[in-house]
């Protein structure tokens, strides 16, 4: 099973509020949208994503519905993954202003309304990263031992019990935005299956290992959760970048 270890890992884990240069990044925007309007924001999103100035860039985009979202009244998210911040400033200075992107604000402004905005670069992955897992179990925590939450969760994909897991599971620290609606957040633990299904059979079996305890023991003393949800992938638009390039 696979274990990437990022080289950002060591500099990312001295402080919650550093900033990798070079690093892959994700921008994710939150949104609510109004109820029986998703087509409509869907349709916008898709339009930009033609236009000429969204794929004059090296990125991938998601758009993600969520469910069971707690208090946040995010409905939709619009999650992009860049090779570097870099890239991202790069992109973003084309967008402003452009007719494509004055059009696309115009076409959401009576559907949807922002929730929040966050940076976040990935620490350490396990299992194999495909477009195929559509459904992803979010975990968001305030941590207080990095270090540890790390390399238990290494510890717990690196037992024998976990050889058969079929999906993929990203360690995220949260650089900018760390205020939400659920919380302060300062990190993500991100599980991704191609369906609902596969997540419970997987989640029925891993609650009754040792490696799980272990995992619990290691969580209950160096994180607290704020928020847990789920999102779904709708549409995935690939400007010159993966999934796999971000891993």
């Amino acid at each position: 099973m696979k274990n990437k270890i990022l080289g950002v890992l060591s500099a990312l884990l001295v402080s919650v509020s550093s900033l990798a240069q070079g690093a892959p990044t994700v921008i994710v925007y939150e949104w609510a949208v109004q109820a029986g309007k998703a087509g409509a924001f869907a349709a916008a999103l898709d339009t930009l994503q033609k236009s000429k100035v969204a794929q004059d860039r090296t990125a991938q985009l998601h758009l993600e519905s969520i469910g069971f979202n707690g208090v946040n009244p995010a409905t939709h998210r619009v999650v992009v993954l860049y090779p570097s911040i870099a890239e991202m400033e790069s992109w973003n200075k084309k967008f402003e202003g452009s007719e494509a992107g004055t059009a696309f604000m115009e076409a959401i402004n009576d559907v949807a309304s922002p929730v929040a905005q966050y940076m976040e670069q990935p620490l350490q992955s396990w299992g194999d990263v495909s477009n195929d897992d559509m459904v992803f179990d979010v975990v968001r925590m305030q941590v207080s031992d990095a270090a540890a939450t790390a390399a238990g969760l290494n510890a717990l994909m690196s037992a024998p019990e976990s050889k058969d897991f079929p999906g993929q599971i990203w360690l995220i620290q949260v650089v900018r935005g760390n205020a939400a609606p659920d919380g302060r957040v300062t990190h993500q633990i991100v599980v991704g299956y191609e369906s609902l299904a596969e997540m419970e059979t997987w989640q029925d079996y891993m609650l009754t290992t040792d490696a799980w305890k272990t995992w619990a023991g290691v969580a209950q003393n160096s994180f607290v959760i704020t928020n847990r949800f789920t999102v779904n992938w709708l549409a995935v638009y690939d400007h010159n970048y993966t999934l796999e390039d971000f891993d």
